[in-house]
């Protein structure tokens, strides 16, 4: 008997479900015109959501910056390593805020993407706009976090070092992320190269990181003497 009505179950909600499915192909409310509108809107989303994604990978290098000068302002030993230091931050804390300005001119949150969401309803275009982005910022938080833990794990060994094991340790990891730091903002400048305001924001700040290498190499060089 049990087996019975296991079976008569099963049996109807596999008609219900295709009833529903059936229905909702009938009823679908989407003319050609709304699909248009739908596929526009989401191709808008999708680009909303790169753009968020990399003003928060920049957002991440100033902090990670940051963090690694404040550092090695307390911990340095060279006074040049230290007052470099004091430069490195000063600067991308002029630059994070500069980022932070501008994002809040066009209501992007850098500090918790997750809480993002582009403000739309319906079937047509604006459907898809949240469609879009929804579907593009997936995972972008836990992408982000990585970094975050590995500036952490960075800090952790620097913090481990004293004297001139991290005056050295501290030049060569920041030479390291000033490399990767122009990678991202020539990655940007190509991409926003028809946005004159966040290109000058762009080009301002990769000034400031060619700067900070050739610091850098300069400070190098000098430890070695």
């Amino acid at each position: 008997m049990g087996n019975t009505n296991w079976k008569a179950r099963a049996l109807t909600a596999a008609v219900m479900t295709g009833l529903m499915g059936f229905a909702a192909h009938a009823e679908d409310p989407m003319t050609k015109q709304d699909k248009e509108m739908h596929k526009q809107g989401k191709a808008v989303g999708e680009a909303a959501a790169k753009r968020v994604t990399y003003v928060g990978k920049l957002a991440v290098f100033n902090n990670r910056q940051i963090k690694l000068a404040t550092l090695a302002e307390e911990q340095a030993s060279n006074p040049q390593v230290k007052e470099f230091a004091k430069q490195l931050r000063e600067d991308h804390e002029k630059n994070q805020e500069a980022l932070r300005s501008w994002a809040k001119n066009k209501q992007v949150e850098i500090s918790e993407l997750g809480d993002n969401s582009m403000p739309s309803t319906g079937t047509g275009g604006a459907g898809g706009v949240q469609q879009g982005y929804d579907e593009k910022m997936k995972n972008v938080d836990e992408k982000l976090a990585k970094h975050t833990d590995e500036t952490n794990a960075e800090l952790a060994k620097l913090r481990a070092k004293q004297g001139p094991e991290f005056d050295k340790a501290f030049l060569t990891r920041i030479s390291e992320d000033q490399k990767k730091g122009k990678e991202i903002l020539s990655e940007g400048r190509k991409e926003y190269k028809n946005d004159a305001v966040f290109l000058s924001l762009l080009t301002d700040t990769e000034g400031v990181v060619s700067n900070h290498e050739m610091q850098v190499k300069d400070l190098e060089k000098q430890l070695k003497k």
